[in-house]
């Protein structure tokens, strides 16, 4: 009798810590396989300038009930800005002082770890880039990740939380390996770094 009351706390606790609870979104870790292209491009040296959200929602994302936060100041604007800065620390392209600085707005934002097979995340940015203060690169690059889920709750939610700086990474590598980038970050083009 006394285990089963137990057994019915820890479930009945268990539902309740994963329908409704906070989980921190894994602090981002850099694509290596994106570091070792960039490295072999021969691009200028860059920084990251101003990140924003393009709507207030796009920084509360929830996940079969449980919201899922930015370890950086609470802000995905900020997520994407601290993942293309390693990105780029990590490709040995950064520079404080770099006249390259990408900015960016953050316009989707979205986890789906609803399906019983099946979990999505859509996400979605608009990338500027200026060169000593004039604009050289202006797009929005859109990508779309899925990964394996499951109808038990405390499996798709560890797993969608798992895969959203993958999806991160996709994004980043959309922009960073988009030829127009590129063709206007490659030292041939000034002739300096």
């Amino acid at each position: 009798m006394e285990s089963s009351t137990t057994i019915r706390i820890t479930t009945a606790l268990a539902v309740v810590i994963l329908t409704g609870c906070t989980a921190m979104a894994p602090q981002y870790q850099p694509d290596f396989e994106l570091v070792n292209t960039l490295k072999d491009v021969n691009l200028q040296n860059m920084q990251t300038g101003k990140f924003v959200s393009a709507d207030p929602s796009i920084d509360k994302v929830t996940i079969r009930g449980s919201s899922l936060v930015s370890p950086y100041n609470n802000s995905y604007s900020e997520y994407l800005k601290n993942a293309l800065s390693e990105e780029l620390k990590q490709s040995a392209l950064w520079d404080t002082n770099a006249n390259i600085v990408i900015s960016g707005e953050l316009l989707e934002n979205e986890m789906d770890a609803s399906g019983f097979s099946i979990g999505e995340a859509d996400l979605s940015a608009r990338f500027l880039v200026s060169r000593d203060g004039t604009e050289v690169y202006n797009k929005v690059h859109t990508i779309h990740h899925e990964w394996a889920s499951s109808f038990v709750g405390a499996v798709a939610i560890p797993n969608a939380i798992n895969n959203y700086p993958i999806a991160v990474q996709k994004l980043i590598g959309a922009l960073l390996l988009d030829i127009d980038l590129l063709n206007v970050t490659r030292v041939a083009d000034t002739g300096s770094q």
